[in-house]
C-alpha cells in the first residue's frame, strides 16, 4: 500500500504536472488563437490597402498615362512653336529690312518735304507780291466788264431811238407812231426777268431796275447777281420804287 500510494502521489504529481502542461498548451493555443486572429485582420486590412493602393496604382498609372500624352502634345506643340519662330524669325528680318528701306525713303521724304515747305514759302511769297496786281487787274476787268454793259445798254437805247426814228420815217399815221411808243414804254416798264409784272424795284449796285419779286425770288435762291450785268447784290442793295 505504501509503494501504491507512493505511485499515486507520483501520478497525482504527474498528472497535476500534466494539467499544467495542458493549461499552458490551452494558454498558449489561445495566444496563437489571438495572435492569428490579429494577423487574419491585419491580412485584411493589408489587402485592403493593398487593394486601395492598386486603385491608387492605376489612378495614377492613367496620370501618368495622361500626362504623357499631354507631355507629348506639348513637345509637337513646341516643335510647331519652333517652326512658327523660325518663320516669325525670318518675317522679323524681312520686316526689319524693310523697316530700314521705309526709314531711309522717310528721310529722303522728310528732306523732299523740306524742300516743297522752301519752294511753298517760295511761292507764297511770289504770290503775296501778285496778289495786289491781280486784285488791281480783277477790279479793273469788272469796271472794263460794267462799262463794257453799260456801253451796251447805251448801244440798245441808241438802236431803240433809230429804230423809233425810222418808224417815224415809215409810219406816215401819228396815231401808228404812238402806239408803237406806247408798246414800247410798256416793255421798257415790264420786268424783263419774268415779262409780266411792272418794275417796282431797283438794285443800287448797278442800278437795274426789275420787279421786287423776281429780285427777292434770286436772293432767297443764292442767286444773286443782277440778270443784265452780273453784278453781286446783298440784302440792302435792292429797293422798291414808286414810278406812279
Amino acid at each position: 500500500m505504501d509503494v501504491t500510494g507512493q505511485a499515486f502521489e507520483d501520478m497525482q504529481e504527474q498528472n497535476g504536472r500534466l494539467l499544467q502542461q495542458l493549461r499552458e498548451k490551452d494558454d498558449a493555443n489561445f495566444k496563437l488563437m489571438s495572435e492569428r486572429i490579429k494577423a487574419n485582420q491585419i491580412h485584411k486590412l493589408l489587402r485592403e490597402e493593398k487593394d486601395e493602393l492598386g486603385e491608387q496604382v492605376l489612378g495614377l498609372k492613367s496620370q501618368v498615362d495622361a500626362q504623357l500624352l499631354t507631355v507629348q502634345k506639348l513637345e509637337e506643340k513646341e516643335r510647331a512653336l519652333q517652326g512658327s519662330l523660325g518663320g516669325v524669325e525670318k518675317e522679323l528680318t524681312l520686316r526689319s529690312q524693310a523697316l530700314e528701306l521705309n526709314k531711309r525713303k522717310a528721310v529722303e521724304a522728310a528732306q523732299l518735304a523740306e524742300d516743297l515747305k522752301v519752294q511753298l514759302e517760295h511761292v507764297q511769297t511770289r504770290l503775296r507780291e501778285i496778289q495786289p496786281c491781280l486784285a488791281e487787274s480783277r477790279a479793273a476787268r469788272e469796271k472794263e466788264s460794267f462799262n463794257l454793259k453799260r456801253a451796251q445798254e447805251d448801244i440798245s437805247r441808241l438802236r431803240r431811238k433809230l429804230e423809233k426814228q425810222r418808224k417815224v420815217e415809215v409810219y406816215a399815221d401819228a396815231d401808228e407812231i404812238l402806239q408803237e411808243e406806247i408798246k414800247e414804254y410798256k416793255a421798257r416798264l415790264t420786268c424783263p426777268c419774268c415779262n409780266t409784272r411792272k418794275k417796282d424795284a431797283v438794285l443800287t449796285k448797278c442800278f437795274h431796275v426789275f420787279c421786287f419779286e423776281c429780285v427777292r425770288g434770286r436772293y432767297e435762291a443764292r442767286q444773286r447777281k443782277c440778270p443784265k450785268c452780273n453784278a453781286a447784290f446783298g440784302a440792302h442793295d435792292f429797293h422798291r420804287i414808286y414810278i406812279s
